[in-house]
């Protein structure tokens, strides 16, 4: 049963409401939601009918798209799902899904031998394993990394849309560190994944340096399609994050020389995974082996390093082992205290 784009937005969106269970919708609420999303994602300024989510709700309960949606009516007012771990994102794919997605995986195979399609690898893997357990009903043979706990997300299709679009937003957003979330406009221009944590790359209205926000931080997005979008034509999205590690930069950042000793056993971990792809083997110790690095020095960079505790010692520059001497001072501290409370 083919299914137009309208059709598709509407359907994700109900899947969104009726996985919100501390909210009760009704049929009119729903079509507003309804309303709101195709407005937001495909510009359509019209009311939609309860007729038309009826429909909807209808289609999403049988097999038609292959959804069996566990729609069910409470107090014959309050839609929701019967099973509260339930989305169509979820559903098996028909045989023409899959049918479609070999068809995907032979076309995406082509390009990976060619340096320019690297991530179409980890892509076609994905497809290859989905196509597997769907077909032989097995668990899957792939366990890629992910992060289910993970908060933010629901922000990447609305972002991505505005990029794309050039569209001028006023981002609510409050940091770790601040007591009161901040409310400013803001141009966005990357979408950046670090670590299971997606982050939004841009500029403020008031500013000319790039920032970086973290979506998990994000209170609210408000798209201002009547303010002028300014593009920021120093920022290289490509060559942006060549020189550091993470996502944590200002343009002005000079990359530093950093040269560090791994001992034995770590060593051969670093040496088969870089830290960072300007690592150089300077030589070899009886202690261990010798890297360096030019990176940009930042918070991601010391989490890093600080993370191979023991097994890595910083030779230079000064700086940073000044720095990393007064944390581990730091650390000896918490624990050599007498009392540790648990």
């Amino acid at each position: 049963m083919p299914v137009n784009r309208n059709a598709l937005v509407r359907y994700r969106t109900i899947d969104k409401c009726l996985q919100n269970r501390r909210k009760k919708w009704t049929i009119e609420s729903l079509m507003d939601a309804c309303t709101e999303a195709l407005y937001e994602y495909e510009g359509i300024d019209k009311p939609i009918s309860l007729r038309t989510v009826r429909l909807d709700l209808q289609a999403m309960r049988s097999d038609k798209l292959g959804y069996n949606a566990p729609i069910v009516v409470t107090d014959k007012k309050y839609y929701s799902y019967e099973d509260a771990d339930y989305s169509i994102t979820n559903s098996p794919l028909t045989a023409q899904d899959l049918g479609v997605l070999q068809e995907v995986t032979h076309l995406l195979k082509q390009f990976k031998g060619f340096s320019h399609f690297n991530e179409v690898t980890e892509m076609v893997n994905k497809l290859e394993d989905k196509i597997y357990t769907e077909q032989y009903q097995q668990p899957s043979v792939i366990d890629f990394e992910k992060n289910d706990l993970l908060t933010g997300i629901e922000w990447l299709d609305l972002l991505y849309k505005h990029i794309i679009n050039q569209t001028t937003l006023q981002l609510t957003y409050q940091s770790f560190k601040a007591r009161t979330a901040n409310t400013f406009i803001f141009y966005p221009y990357l979408l950046k994944e670090y670590r299971n944590r997606w982050f939004i790359l841009g500029m403020k209205k008031q500013g000319k340096e790039i920032i970086t926000f973290a979506l998990d931080r994000i209170q609210h997005i408000e798209p201002l399609p009547n303010e002028l979008y300014r593009i920021n034509k120093s920022f290289e999205p490509h060559t942006y994050f060549k020189d550091i590690i993470g996502v944590t930069k200002n343009l002005a950042d000079a990359p530093t020389h950093i040269v560090f000793l791994a001992n034995h056993i770590h060593a051969p971990y670093i040496k088969t995974k870089p830290i960072h792809a300007s690592q150089q083997m300077v030589e070899i110790r009886k202690e261990g082996i010798v890297f360096s690095i030019d990176v940009v020095p930042n918070f991601e960079l010391e989490r890093e390093l600080l993370g191979f505790g023991e097994g890595i010692q910083i030779l230079s520059p000064n700086s940073l082992i000044r720095l990393f001497k007064k944390k581990t001072k730091m650390m000896h501290v918490i624990y050599n205290a007498e009392q540790i409370q648990l």
